[in-house]
């Protein structure tokens, strides 16, 4: 006679399939950086200000951070670490996409997509990094206080197919006419 599942082992295991997602989002998002590093160079002295010389280094920090992030994601007794990183990573994306919003530069590229076209800021990225960073912080705060199981293959594999997913609603937000009612 088998059990039902109890809430936490509801919770812990739905915490290390959003890890699984983030890291591979994360390490797609790091290795974007460094595959496109001239393009990404003019993306964090556009967005993110970062001066011209500055600029190489902080595309190789971005993307050490978010692979770094990843790698520890992926790791049972690091996840906890690797979900507070993620946490800030997203949640610095989210205040740059705030800034440029507020500051009127709706227009700047974020980097934010896989893709080269360009999309002017708005709720969707509001939200998507909002959401981001919320799944990131479940992770972390699961993972502190829960013994972390460990990925297995088939939760790389849902990470990936939610990662296609994800880019396909990223195309689908870029379309123009559900960019005309765009909430900010």
């Amino acid at each position: 006679m088998t059990t039902a599942p109890s809430m936490p082992g509801i919770i812990e295991s739905l915490a290390v399939q959003l890890a699984a997602f983030q890291a591979v989002v994360l390490m797609a998002s790091g290795l974007h950086k460094l595959i496109r590093r001239r393009y990404m160079r003019v993306v964090v002295q556009e967005f993110a200000r970062v001066p011209r010389s500055l600029a190489p280094l902080a595309v190789a920090a971005a993307a050490a951070a978010e692979m770094s992030a990843a790698l520890l994601l992926l790791s049972a007794s690091h996840r906890a670490t690797g979900g507070w990183i993620a946490v800030l990573i997203w949640g610095t994306y989210l205040l740059l996409i705030l800034r440029a919003i507020v500051q009127g530069r709706r227009d700047v590229d974020c980097g934010c997509t896989f893709g080269v076209a360009r999309r002017p800021l708005g709720a969707y990225q509001v939200a998507r990094n909002g959401v981001l960073t919320g799944m990131a912080l479940l992770v972390a705060a699961v993972s502190a206080v829960n013994a972390a199981e460990p990925v297995v293959g088939a939760q790389i594999l849902a990470a990936l197919a939610l990662l296609a997913l994800y880019a396909a609603l990223d195309e689908v937000m870029a379309l123009q006419p559900l960019r005309s009612g765009a909430l900010l």
